[in-house]
Parts: C-alpha cells; sequence; structure tokens
C-alpha cells in the first residue's frame, strides 16, 4: 500500500475578518499566487481551502464575504496531499511565493490555540474533508505529536509499505 502525506493547516488573523482590515486584504490577495506556485510543485496531489467560522460551519474561502462580525473571527484553513515530507518542506521553504508571503503574514496570526499545522499520513486514493484536518489539529493541539496527528517539529516516518 502507498503512503501520502496530508497536512491541514489553520491560520486565524488577529483584527476584525473584514475587507477593511489590511491584513485581510494581504492575505486573501497572496493566496491565490501561493495556490498557483502550489500547482506547479513536483509532488503535490491535491490541495483544498476553506473558511471555518467559530460555530464549526464550513464554507468555500472564495466564498468569505459578506462575512458578518457577529461570527467572531474564521480560521482560514488548507488541506493538501503530497508525495513526501520532503515536497511539502520544499514547497514551505523553496517555494516561490510561500515562504516570503507567510514571513510578511507572520506575526498578524493568532496562536493562541496552540499549532496551526498538523500533518498525517494516509492511504493513497483515501479522501478527506477540511473537517478532518481540523479534527486532526485539535487531536495535536491536545495530546501532542503521535502517529495520527504530528508536527514538523515532530515527524513521523512513512509507514512501510506492506
Amino acid at each position: 500500500m502507498e503512503y501520502r502525506l496530508i497536512h491541514f493547516n489553520s491560520a486565524r488573523p488577529t483584527g476584525a475578518f473584514t475587507l477593511e482590515n489590511q491584513f485581510v486584504r494581504v492575505f486573501l490577495a497572496i493566496l491565490p499566487r501561493i495556490f498557483r506556485d502550489a500547482d506547479s510543485f513536483e509532488g503535490l496531489h491535491w490541495h483544498q481551502h476553506g473558511l471555518r467560522e467559530p460555530n464549526g460551519h464550513w464554507r468555500d474561502l472564495y466564498q468569505a464575504f459578506p462575512y458578518s462580525d457577529d461570527l467572531g473571527v474564521p480560521d482560514v484553513c488548507t488541506m493538501a496531499g503530497w508525495t513526501s515530507l520532503e515536497h511539502m518542506r520544499s514547497f514551505v521553504y523553496s517555494g516561490k511565493t510561500h515562504p516570503a508571503g507567510m514571513s510578511r503574514l507572520q506575526a498578524q496570526l493568532d496562536r493562541s490555540q496552540g499549532p496551526g499545522f498538523v500533518m498525517w499520513w494516509a492511504p493513497r486514493g483515501q479522501r478527506f474533508l477540511l473537517s478532518d484536518g481540523w479534527e486532526r489539529l485539535q487531536h495535536l493541539r491536545t495530546h501532542g505529536s503521535s502517529s495520527y496527528a504530528f508536527s514538523l517539529d515532530e515527524p513521523v516516518a512513512r509507514p512501510q509499505v506492506a
């Protein structure tokens, strides 16, 4: 059985989630460029993106607005399937747009809930919803790294093919 690396990340902007917030405007403007860059990267099989409202409701990232202030600040989420940890790291640290974009925005993300990034190995072809990634992130935040949900700081080796 072949395995793929799945990664899920969640970024919660500081401040109100409105187009008047300069960070939100810049963040949403940078994301399509990062996604296009990702599409050209070797080892990326798929990616999906969404917005998780504090009440647990999911919406498509491209349907983010209008967004009611009454909902609270959402989490902007991405999940992707990679051939390997090395391919994913190459994109995160060496891509044309991701390193610069994320370093520019890092200081304006709310990390008070804990890590915003989780990974796990899954059999090739297995499908996931963004809510599955969210659940794995919560597991990592509560229990730390394991084969079920791990971090870049404590990666887990790919399962051996039987």
